[in-house]
């Protein structure tokens, strides 16, 4: 039951299937790492997450990311669930084709907790479009993901992800972002090799809004919400009707 409760909660976190940004891959041989708090609650569930995360730019135009997860906690009605320890790692490569285009790959591999992940490979790809208009940034992204079978012989259904950000510049010190993303299950979950469930058409919608704070030139940091509104399989579990909220905060560092 364990494993169930924390594999459907991963798929309303605002980290499943999400690039290190929509925006344009920075100048060569800079970067930036950031540890990430994500306190996960909907219902009688609740969860804090710590992740490291990082991001460099090797040569002009292409970026190399990295993340860390861990689960601090778990907690079902008040109860402790065990669900902490690592959680899977996470490498990406993002390419800039132009100023606006975008292409990227995200690979998830199974080298966490057996009780808390995924036994599979995860894999993530798709193009993302971003502009400037005057004093607004925009961001976008078109993404397919999906897991292979695992040990556990549980394989999800394909996933596809639209998501787009509006970064106003309102401030130097403060910089406040909104954005949403929905999901889309393309099929139904399989459990060794024969269908396990009816999610094909499903649909998730994540809308969140967020600031950034400029600390100094070197540092900053975030706070954002997100919310989960959608159908069954990419939102609600064990009969967990309520709306699912994530509260994240970071802290930033740029080189």
């Amino acid at each position: 039951m364990l494993k169930k409760i924390i594999l459907g909660a991963a798929l309303l976190a605002s980290t499943s299937f999400a690039t290190y940004s929509y925006f344009p891959v920075p100048e060569a041989m800079h970067g930036d790492a950031k540890l990430v708090a994500d306190f996960d609650m909907q219902d009688k569930y609740k969860d804090l997450q710590l992740t490291l995360k990082g991001r460099f730019v090797p040569v002009q135009n292409l970026e190399l990311t990295l993340s860390l997860p861990y689960m601090v906690f778990t907690k079902w009605d008040g109860e402790d669930t065990n669900g902490d320890g690592m959680k899977n790692l996470s490498f990406g490569a993002r390419y800039q084709v132009i100023p606006t285009v975008a292409a990227f790959l995200d690979m998830t591999f199974p080298t966490g907790k057996d009780e808390i992940n995924d036994d599979g490979f995860g894999f993530y790809f798709g193009g993302q479009y971003s502009q400037k208009f005057g004093n607004l940034d925009f961001g976008s992204e078109l993404g397919l993901g999906f897991n292979t079978e695992g040990d556990d012989k549980v394989k999800g259904p394909m996933q596809l992800t639209i998501a787009a950000e509006l970064d106003p510049i309102v401030s130097p010190i403060i910089s406040p972002y909104v954005g949403a993303s929905f999901k889309i299950a393309l099929g139904d979950p399989k459990y060794d090799g024969h269908k396990n469930g009816d999610t094909s058409g499903d649909v998730g919608f994540f809308p969140y809004v967020g600031a950034n704070f400029k600390i100094t030139d070197m540092f900053s940091a975030d706070l954002c919400a997100l919310f989960g509104f959608g159908k069954d399989y990419l939102l609600h579990f064990y009969g967990n009707k309520k709306t699912p909220i994530t509260l994240e905060a970071s802290f930033n560092a740029s080189f």
